[in-house]
């Protein structure tokens, strides 16, 4: 007999997943492969909700394969490798592409002249990035965060427990929200009995 595809690998997880069209999502438990050397795993603390979230719910268009989880708006803790590129003048940008891992990020701090080339194919087969920065390291990104919360700028988000998401995804749907809709994943996901 044939096994189910959600409980054919070693890994549990568990999650809300549509079952068809209608989009209306479930708790869901499923399982995963081992992470092997060239995979990132990491734990989702929150999880944003866009209209891509909706589209493939209810296979909107006509690409969706059921059961499915939707969310890729994530933030969570995790093991990515990156490169800081300070280059000031022109140069190849492939070598450094192809040193990072899967989902590594290139980041780009010097500004050269020209514009430099960037090639496409080692990026979608590696998922990596290419990302700019025309501000320091973490030093400064830690002054900016200490900042923001010393004067309480906050982002503007609806964040929701997990028993909500179908009513934000039908509220996506009619466009009835002001901000970002973030699903507390780490205080509101519970396992299914």
């Amino acid at each position: 007999m044939a096994t189910q595809p959600e409980f054919e690998h070693p890994k549990k997880a568990f999650g809300w997943a549509a079952r068809d069209p209608s989009g209306v999502l479930s708790t869901f438990n499923f399982s995963r492969r081992e992470t092997g050397e060239k995979d990132v795993a990491f734990k989702v603390l929150y999880c944003g909700i866009c209209h891509t979230d909706l589209h493939m719910a209810k296979n909107g268009w006509g690409t969706s394969t059921y059961p499915l989880v939707p969310g890729h708006e994530i933030v969570g803790v995790v093991t990515l490798d990156g490169i800081i590129d300070t280059i000031s003048a022109d140069h190849s940008l492939l070598p450094l592409i192809d040193l990072l891992k899967s989902h590594g990020k290139l980041v780009l701090v010097g500004a050269p002249e020209k514009p430099l080339e960037l090639p496409a194919w080692p990026l979608l087969v590696g998922r990596k990035m290419v990302a700019g920065s025309g501000m320091g390291g973490m030093k400064e990104t830690q002054e900016m965060i200490d900042f923001a919360a010393k004067h309480n700028v906050q982002p503007d988000i609806e964040v929701i427990p997990m028993d909500y998401v179908n009513t934000a995804m039908e509220r996506v749907h009619k466009s009835d929200v002001k901000y970002r809709f973030v699903i507390d994943i780490r205080n509101t996901l519970k396992t299914s009995p």
